[in-house]
């Protein structure tokens, strides 16, 4: 509230508080005419006073300028004066203060400006008033003579009286100017402090509201009215905290929902594993049964091969022999072949004695008992010829034949013995090769039923391998679950917040995994590359 507007009564009660009362006010009046006298020297010497100081020079246009607040100056300070503490002064005062206020002079060149008028003013009257107070009065008889020292006293009262009036009525000029000065700043101030006390409620309410928003979900909203530049930057501050809010919590929705969507996926790519795992542990148990089979087979057929290759062996040990026992047969052959040439000779000797002598053919009946079943028709001949001695020539024709055919019969004997014996080499030979061909293999079925017993053990450390991955798959599947439903969760907790339409898109699925046979070989390879 400026002093301008203040109540009337106001100026009253400081003009009673200091004492400026009707009396006090007719004593100013009986020093008007000193102030008249002194105050335009008193004007002169503080104005060009001012003139010399640049920081109050500065508050003025020019020389007019402060000509024309000097013959203010004069009117204001005989209203002083004169007494005239009436509405019109009051008005006038606070005016002055006001003006200091609002070109910024401070009240220190006010009150300073005061002291040096007071100085000039004090001066002059108290010189003039003395003089009054010690000039010569007449006496008796005309004459003039020096005032009693009781009249000094009641003039040199007087004086103060009126001195302390005049000083009263500068400083109740100087109180209201003052006053009207820090009045105005006050209210000024005060102006200031609502004008930014709203702009902050503004701001504070704005960004309270956008603030409140996104704490109950709602990330779409923003500071959109215009601030003050002082207040630009936490508009800035807070739209950008809801922008990075609402991205983070858009990345996050997003990233949740592709959580959940690639636990589900990865639940059920997991629960395929197990059910495969399960089955390959299955599968595994039933190889590595048919390999322990195969190998107790291949074993069997390693014991198999060595008794074979015993036996072939051991036929490979008859048919030497065969082939020296043919050997010899071959010779016999020959040695027979040779005889029946030589029978055949002694047939001609018998053809051409043997009516002659049966001596020849008890010797030819010998030979033919030498010669075995072959020569039992000789023996008969011969017989015949004993008693028949004179049918021995044409016997003897006979006989020659058939030493004849018995030769060509021992010839194609002794050829076919020698294909025998050759034969007989090759089944040698050949029972040989597959002596050392069953040995071959009796040393590799004991190869392989050694590789099948480490391969059998290979397979049952695979089967508790795969029996314990079975386990692990059943434990991951647990934990898949489990973080499966914490996505819901997080899902449902960033579904709170409501974003922009762009940002609420669901994410694209991620394609899933090629589903692989379930069953044979195929199967096998693919689940463990999975794996």
């Amino acid at each position: 509230m400026s002093s301008s507007s203040q109540p009337k009564d106001v100026l009253q009660s400081r003009l009673d508080f200091v004492g400026l009362d009707d009396t006090a006010r007719a004593r100013l009046a009986t020093v008007q005419t000193h102030v008249d006298k002194h105050l335009p020297l008193a004007l002169d010497q503080f104005y060009a006073k001012l003139s010399t100081v640049p920081a109050v020079t500065k508050f003025f246009d020019g020389k007019q300028h402060m000509n024309r607040a000097q013959g203010k100056q004069v009117g204001h300070w005989k209203a002083i004066a004169a007494g005239e503490f009436d509405d019109a002064y009051f008005d006038a005062s606070t005016r002055v203060g006001l003006r200091h206020a609002q070109i910024g002079l401070e009240p220190r060149w006010h009150i300073g400006g005061y002291g040096l008028i007071v100085e000039t003013l004090m001066t002059g009257m108290i010189h003039d008033m003395m003089a009054e107070a010690l000039q010569p009065v007449k006496g008796k008889f005309g004459r003039k003579v020096q005032p009693k020292p009781e009249a000094i006293q009641a003039s040199a009262d007087a004086m103060a009286l009126a001195l302390s009036a005049v000083l009263k009525s500068m400083l109740l000029d100087i109180d209201i100017g003052v006053s009207a000065y820090f009045d105005k700043l006050t209210e000024d101030t005060k102006a200031a402090e609502d004008a930014a006390r709203n702009k902050i409620s503004r701001a504070v309410s704005l960004t309270g509201d956008v603030l409140k928003d996104l704490a109950e979900g709602d990330l779409t909203s923003r500071i959109t009215a215009d601030f003050d530049s002082e207040f630009a930057q936490i508009k800035d501050d807070t739209n950008a905290v809801a922008d990075r809010l609402s991205e983070i919590v858009t990345q996050l929705r997003q990233t949740s929902r592709s959580l959940k969507t690639a636990t589900g996926e990865i639940l059920s790519g997991a629960n395929d594993l197990a059910d495969r795992t399960t089955r390959q542990a299955a599968t595994i148990e039933q190889t590595s049964a048919s390999v322990e089979h195969l190998t107790q087979a291949v074993a069997d057929n390693a014991g198999r091969a060595s008794t074979a290759a015993e036996k072939a062996k051991a036929v490979s040990v008859s048919a030497t022999g065969g082939g020296k026992v043919m050997e010899k047969a071959n010779a016999a052959m020959a040695a027979i072949e040779a005889s029946s040439a030589k029978i055949s000779n002694i047939i001609g000797l018998i053809d051409d004695i043997a009516f002659q002598t049966n001596l020849l053919a008890l010797n030819a009946s010998v030979e033919a008992a030498r010669a075995g079943d072959a020569g039992k028709g000789f023996a008969v001949v011969a017989v015949e010829v004993r008693r028949l001695a004179q049918s021995a020539a044409a016997a003897s024709s006979d006989i020659k034949k058939l030493i004849d055919s018995s030769a060509n019969e021992v010839r194609t004997g002794s050829h076919l013995v020698g294909q025998a014996s050759e034969t007989l080499l090759d089944i040698l030979s050949g029972a040989e090769e597959s002596a050392n061909l069953i040995d071959t293999i009796a040393q590799a079925n004991r190869s392989q039923a050694s590789s099948l017993a480490e391969i059998s053990v290979a397979v049952r450390a695979m089967d508790e391998m795969t029996q314990h991955n079975a386990a692990l798959v059943e434990e991951t599947n647990a934990a898949i679950e489990q973080t499966e439903g914490q996505a819901v969760e997080l899902d449902r907790i960033v579904d709170v917040f409501r974003l922009d339409a762009l940002a609420d898109e669901t994410p694209v699925r991620s394609p899933r995994a090629p589903a692989y046979r379930i069953s044979g070989n195929a199967a096998i390879d693919a689940d463990w590359t999975e794996f």
